[in-house]
Formats: C-alpha cells, structure tokens, sequence
C-alpha cells in the first residue's frame, strides 16, 4: 500500500510528459509503474464479482456539496457574573464545481467555490483491491453564529435563550480529514466500484472492514475586533484539533440491475488520539467601538481529551454505461472534543456529484 501510494502522484506527471522515445528514461519508468498498478488491480479481483474497465483512466467532473457545522462551549464565572455561552458556527450548504483526474483508482482533484466564504476543495485518493485512502482538506470563514446564551449577573438573568449574532470579524476554519479502509473480502467486493469507479461491480457482495481516520481542524478568531468572543471564549482566540480514530464496520454493494450499483457503508470508531493545541490572549475591551478593541498573545495550552466514540458512514449510487459513468455518493462524520475550559462537536457532511469518462 505504502509503496502505490508513494508513486502514483510521480506517474500521474509522468504521464503527462512522456515522450514517444524508446530510450526515453521517463517513458520506461512510465511503462514501468503502468504495468505494476495494472497488475495489481486485475490480479486481486474475482472477475465473476469484480470488472477491470480495459480504459484506465478517468476524467472526472465533479459538483460537491458540502456543510460543516463547528459547535464551541464555553462557562465563564466571576465575581461579577455567570456565563454559558455556545456558538454553533454553520458554513451554510456550500458548493463548488472541479474535475478529478485518475488513473486505476489512483487521481487528484481539485474544485472552486462557488459561494462568497467557502473557499477551494483539494482531494486526492488512492484505491486498490483491498485498501482506499481519501483525502479532503478545504478552508472557509463564517461570519455569523447561532448562540445559546446564559447570562447572569447576581442573581439577576440579564440573557437566556439563543441568539444569531453577527461576528465583527469572520472566523476562519481550515479542516484536513484523512481515512482509509482496509477489505477483507477485496475479492469480490469493491469499494472503487462505488467511489472512485476505477472497477466495475457486476455482483452484489459485502465486506467486513478496519477503517481508520485523521481529522485536524484549526479555528482562528484571534483579531483585534473578536475580542469580545475571545473574552467570552475564556480568552482562547485560536485552537487546533487533531484527532485519530480506529474502527470496525461493514460495506455493502448491491447490484439490483446491470450498471446499477448501490453501496451503504457504516464504521462506528473510537478517538484514541485526541489532542487539543489553544492559545490564549488577554483583551482589552473599548467602550466605544469594536475597533478600538485589542487582544494581547498570553500563552499556548495543550490539552488532551479522553477516548470517545465516533460515526463514519458513506453510501454511493453509481450508474455505468460504455465508456461514461455517473455517480452521487455522501459522507457524514461527527467528532467530539474538549480543551479544558471548553468543549464542544464537529458534524460534517458532503455529496458529490460526478459525471465520469474512461479513456
């Protein structure tokens, strides 16, 4: 596996710039690796269950979207007041359009946003006959926060309900989700015929699978006109997530007709590594204006979270025909963490939608 995935982004250039020489080094290395993914993908397949498409490569026009919703918690208590304050900070359904180009399951992808804050869409992929790793890594910001918020002074409640607020500075999120799969029954099911299309599957099968996954999210509010969330937020104005998780689920590929494929997949996991980096900073809060507001760097925390359960689930609906293939698939997650002086949820979902050529 390690070894696929350390060469295929060298012959995805490769294939590109191959030259028609037959002494050329960089057309032999070409032949080289093109005989080795072949081979390693018609040879690990039972062909009753499982076809190889003669046409290896695939080019790949893609409509995405996609929605993360990042819930914070926070208390605050001192001698002047109580305060729980939750902002659920939503990215709205953002969408984005790009093309994904592979080549035996192998391929990179990139998409546009095609709203104001949602920012670019990277993706690479490598599937093989009993593995698939994915990778996804986007960036947006969110200016407003739908807020649950107890306030109380004294004994007095000053606030207690939820509130949408508009932030004077937009948060910035930066998400990196990394998971893999590894299939028992590779053989006869395959996960590239219902998410990469790589392969084609012509008998229904299912498969016991170990996935794993890695999840890094970095949230930034750390500007002079938020210091009134940092304060609130117990002075945190940044922290990172990371987080690792370990899981046993089962996938399942239907074919209820021919070029019709149906797949549902469920990995419930546990987080082990779950770690949580903030920093800290002190605020100096005008009375007149947000812009005259002022946060000062006071220190980097860290903080590590007990294991917890988590839910990784997919399903796809692909449809081949010729050299053409169309195919909607989706993927939800939902992850939990704590910093300490806080604590919080991180649910995200995404729906592709793909119109495929093989050549």
């Amino acid at each position: 596996m390690l070894k696929r995935l350390s060469i295929i982004c060298f012959f995805l250039l490769a294939a590109l710039t191959v030259s028609a020489q037959k002494d050329n080094i960089a057309r032999r290395a070409y032949k080289y690796i093109k005989h080795f993914l072949d081979s390693s993908v018609i040879k690990t397949v039972d062909s009753n269950y499982i076809v190889v498409p003669k046409r290896p490569w695939q080019l790949i026009a893609r409509y995405n979207n996609d929605q993360m919703v990042l819930k914070m918690h926070s208390v605050y208590e001192d001698s002047e007041g109580y305060v729980d304050m939750s902002p659920r900070l939503n990215t709205g359904r953002a969408s984005s359009m790009g093309l994904w180009l592979g080549y035996r399951g192998y391929g990179l992808g990139y998409s546009i946003g095609l709203s104001k804050r949602t920012g670019d869409y990277f993706t690479f992929g490598a599937v093989g006959g009993n593995f698939g790793v994915n990778l996804r890594l986007r960036t947006f910001s969110v200016g407003e926060s739908e807020t649950d918020i107890f306030y109380r002074e004294g004994d007095d409640v000053v606030m207690n309900g939820r509130y949408d607020l508009e932030l004077p500075e937009a948060i910035r999120v930066r998400a990196l989700s990394i998971d893999g799969y590894y299939m028992f029954n590779n053989k006869r099911f395959s996960y590239a015929s219902a998410y990469d299309m790589s392969t084609i599957q012509v008998r229904s099968a299912g498969s016991l699978m170990v996935g794993l996954m890695w999840n890094a999210v970095s949230v930034r509010f750390n500007t002079n006109r938020n210091a009134g969330l940092v304060e609130l937020m117990r002075k945190v104005g940044t922290f990172k997530i990371r987080q690792g998780s370990i899981g046993v689920g089962y996938a399942y590929n239907w074919v209820p007709a021919r070029g019709l494929l149906v797949n549902v997949m469920m990995v419930p996991m546990v987080t082990l590594y779950n770690k949580q980096v903030l920093k800290r900073y002190d605020t100096e809060i005008s009375e007149s204006s947000v812009d005259d507001d002022l946060i000062h760097f006071m220190e980097e925390q860290t903080h590590w979270s007990r294991p917890a359960m988590t839910l990784n689930g997919r399903a796809s609906i692909t449809y081949n025909w010729d050299r053409y293939f169309f195919n909607v698939h989706g993927q939800w997650n939902s992850h939990n963490y704590n910093y300490g002086d806080g604590d919080g949820r991180i649910n995200e979902w995404f729906v592709n939608t793909s119109l495929g050529y093989r050549f």
